[in-house]
């Protein structure tokens, strides 16, 4: 089983001394290197310019988060897990149950990510400021950009394997899985009144993390 998950826009910055170490980055860490290496030079410029909150489409409140991205090189690192918050990894309690998740050959849980394409859940990595929809410097929008150099590789990782979806529309853009032999189940929250279904998407951040946290109970 493969499951997708979306990031947090807010994060927890690292609370350890560990350096960041881009060639440590999982999942593809040779394949993606140099992709994700230009991604953190235009960021890190990005973030150094006047107009930095706008092209990030941040407001003045998350100054100090772009100001760090400056100096990501320099940034310690926590497992994924610790660093992605918010509403969907709050709801599954991620962080407790990402202490026992192992990546294996029956079960992975890999974060859609702006700045590294994709993360394996027990990856070590800095926190950062950046979304998927952001048009970055020379490398246009992002989810366009990482499309064409994920595809391969998660196609090929996805390979007769249960896809489990629980990333929002901005993410599945990056890698929308339609393609390839493996069974995709998109997870949504829906409302059923008087025989009719809605989708809910004020809740959904939060069923998608309860199942991602049952799904981690159930792979220890």
């Amino acid at each position: 089983m493969l499951v997708l998950l979306p990031p947090s826009e807010g994060k927890t910055p690292a609370a350890t001394d560990t350096p960041f170490d881009l060639s440590q980055v999982d999942p593809f860490a040779d394949q993606l290197e140099q992709p994700r290496s230009l991604v953190l030079e235009n960021l890190m410029k990005v973030s150094g310019r006047n107009d930095a909150l706008k092209v990030l489409k941040v407001g003045k409140t998350i100054t100090d988060e772009v100001e760090a991205n400056r100096h990501l090189l320099h940034a310690s690192v926590a497992p994924a897990y610790e660093i992605y918050s918010g509403v969907l990894f709050e709801a599954g309690e991620i962080k407790s149950r990402g202490r026992g998740y192992e990546p294996s050959a029956s079960f992975e849980v890999l974060v859609q990510s702006a700045l590294f394409g994709v993360v394996d859940l027990a990856s070590q990595i800095p926190a950062y400021r950046l979304s998927m929809d952001t048009k970055l410097g020379k490398l246009g929008n992002l989810g366009t950009w990482w499309k064409k150099r994920l595809t391969p590789l998660l196609d090929k990782k996805a390979h007769h394997r249960i896809v489990v979806d629980a990333r929002s529309g901005a993410y599945q853009r990056a890698w929308p899985g339609v393609n390839g032999e493996h069974d995709l189940i998109r997870v949504n929250a829906v409302r059923v009144r008087d025989g009719k279904r809605s989708v809910v998407s004020h809740n959904a951040k939060r069923y998608r993390g309860i199942l991602a946290g049952a799904l981690l109970d159930r792979a220890h």
